[in-house]
Formats: structure tokens, C-alpha cells, sequence
């Protein structure tokens, strides 16, 4: 393990140009639940809610839901370690570019 370690570390130090890809996973450590899976947010809630057209006919239910997942979640997510060290790797000409499917911010 430590072995493949090395040789990953290597490998970017010699890279012309390095790109992370990160997924929903990255800031659940930050308390941010993914969207899918057991904790997920779509065992919470129905994710219709979040459609337009259901935004369009029952807007305050819908709102409830917004409010709760983008405000409650997300507004109170701090970066952990992941994301310190994405950065870190950008400041010292490490990593070139991050490309993520994450809408928190924190990327």
C-alpha cells in the first residue's frame, strides 16, 4: 500500500497537468448527506420536490425542502480535510484544475 502510495505521489509531482475529480462523498465529513444511498437525502426526502413543475404547483412545500437541504445543510458546511488538502495541492502547483459533481461549494 505504501508502495503504490509513493508511486501515486510520484506521479503527480512529474504530471504536466493534474486534474482531481471528486463525487458527493467528499463532504459528508463536512455534514453535507450525499443525495443517494442509506443516509442519503432521497431517503428523507421524495426528490420530486425539487422538480420544477411540482416546485411550480406546490411551491411551499417545495420551499420547505430547499430551505432545509440548501440552507440548514449546506450553509453551516465547513471544508475537512479533503477539501484542505485538494487546496493545498493547487498552491503548490500540484493539482491544476478540480472537476465535481458537488453544488456545495466547498470544492
Amino acid at each position: 500500500m505504501i508502495e503504490k502510495l509513493k508511486q501515486a505521489a510520484e506521479l503527480i509531482r512529474n504530471s504536466k497537468h493534474t486534474t482531481a475529480f471528486t463525487v458527493a462523498g467528499i463532504s459528508v465529513e463536512s455534514g453535507i448527506p450525499p443525495f443517494r444511498g442509506k443516509d442519503g437525502l432521497w431517503s428523507k426526502y421524495n426528490p420530486v420536490v425539487l422538480d420544477l413543475d411540482y416546485f411550480h404547483q406546490k411551491p411551499f412545500e417545495s420551499w420547505k425542502v430547499i430551505r432545509e437541504i440548501f440552507y440548514d445543510f449546506f450553509g453551516k458546511a465547513k471544508p475537512n480535510p479533503a477539501h484542505f488538502v485538494l487546496a493545498k495541492m493547487q498552491q503548490n502547483g500540484l493539482l491544476n484544475s478540480i472537476i465535481t459533481q458537488n453544488i456545495d461549494i466547498l470544492n
